[in-house]
């Protein structure tokens, strides 16, 4: 066992990818993590690791960061897209355009398998464990979003239709974002994601479910609501006094498109990882690997914002048309042009993330957040 230890804060999907990596090398991990078992903010919900951001597979990434599939990992190519009139769009792709998967504490659930892994690995966790002042050495936060910068609303239910998948696009339901249905061997996940008017979410989400209704002939058995959010937000700091280190949505590493983030959670959390083992900058990897994208994702979100109802019709029947989607979004996310580069600093400029308070960087100080005022830790049970 290597003598360097490592303290982990938060036991997300960024987390514990960190800790199954460090784990791997030798390290001693600690995992703190607040609650009693990981993926509690969940309802079993569908969500999608995205698949058509990269020439690599999301299969293949997974493993090149030493992820092991052992959660339910679903691949979804052709779909059906609505724009605002009802009308129908099947989309083409020559690979899975995402991969779906489960949320929270369900065993097949993303969450509970790299649990599963890390506690494998060896790796300590600490439940119940709450941290306010940053333990010595070198630590990993990965306490997940602290803001909404978008907002989801929807039900997670029993059905009999086949697996499938389909999106909306009409800002009468989804105020500049789309809604979603999700199915998979008898379960599904129906949301409206809404990045602006969030007092109405309840109005919205009564919309979305009338129009699935209207297009999608679909039993749904024993509805559970849910509701989720996601945070976004280009961090200059991403390590503190050389030692501590900010991944996942605590860092604000999200799609500002479509709030697919997952693969830049897990992504973060080994990329930190390999800074430590391997004595690298963890920015510097950082803005390599992660931050172009997070840029283009911007830019995209900035003109889709100015689409509306009739933009969103012309887009489907564009994409609808082509014989494969897959190359076109992957050169979508890649090709880092010179107008991309000159519209940046004024898209910067025009997103406004609900998160002021960033986490501390004031010089010396332990604390996670400012606000909390003292420096206190309170841990409890320990299963290693």
């Amino acid at each position: 066992m290597n003598s360097k230890s490592v303290n982990i804060i938060g036991a997300g999907p960024a987390g514990l990818v960190a800790a199954i990596t460090l784990a791997k090398n030798n390290y001693k991990v600690t995992v703190h993590e607040m609650k009693t078992n990981v993926g509690t903010r969940f309802n079993g919900d569908f969500q999608g690791i995205d698949n058509w951001s990269t020439q690599e597979d999301a299969k293949e990434f997974l493993e090149s960061i030493g992820v092991s599939i052992n959660f339910r990992f679903a691949p979804y190519s052709n779909g059906e897209y609505f724009d605002a009139s009802a009308k129908k769009y099947k989309i083409k792709t020559s690979r899975p355009l995402f991969y779906l998967v489960e949320r929270g504490t369900n065993e097949w659930s993303l969450d509970q398998g790299l649990k599963r892994q890390a506690l494998e690995a060896g790796v300590c966790i600490k439940w119940g464990s709450r941290i306010k002042k940053v333990p010595d050495g070198q630590v990993i936060i990965g306490t997940g979003p602290k803001a909404a910068d978008a907002i989801a609303k929807g039900i997670v239910f029993k059905t009999n239709h086949k697996n499938y998948y389909a999106g909306f696009l009409d800002d009468d339901i989804a105020p500049q974002a789309y809604a979603y249905l999700l199915v998979n061997k008898g379960r599904a996940t129906f949301a409206t994601c809404m990045f602006k008017s969030f007092p109405n979410a309840q109005e919205f989400f009564e919309r979305a479910l009338k129009r699935l209704h209207e297009t999608v002939d679909i039993d749904i058995n024993n509805p559970k609501e849910f509701g989720g959010y996601v945070n976004f937000f280009f961090n200059k700091a991403l390590t503190k006094d050389n030692r501590i280190y900010y991944v996942g949505e605590n860092a604000g590493f999200q799609d500002a498109l479509w709030g697919f983030g997952m693969r830049y959670a897990m992504h973060s959390g080994y990329l930190a990882a390999q800074s430590i083992i391997e004595g690298s900058s963890y920015p510097n990897l950082c803005k390599t690997h992660i931050q172009p994208k997070m840029e283009v994702g911007l830019i995209n979100r900035w003109m889709f914002t100015r689409l509306g109802n009739k933009g969103y019709g012309k887009v489907l029947k564009m994409i609808s048309q082509q014989e494969d989607l897959i190359p076109i979004m992957v050169k979508k996310y890649n090709h880092y042009s010179i107008g991309n580069r000159i519209m940046l600093p004024f898209v910067k400029l025009w997103f406004r993330p609900r998160l002021k308070d960033k986490q501390c960087m004031h010089k010396n100080c332990s604390c996670l957040w400012c606000k909390h005022g003292k420096h206190e830790t309170m841990e409890t049970e320990i299963v290693c």
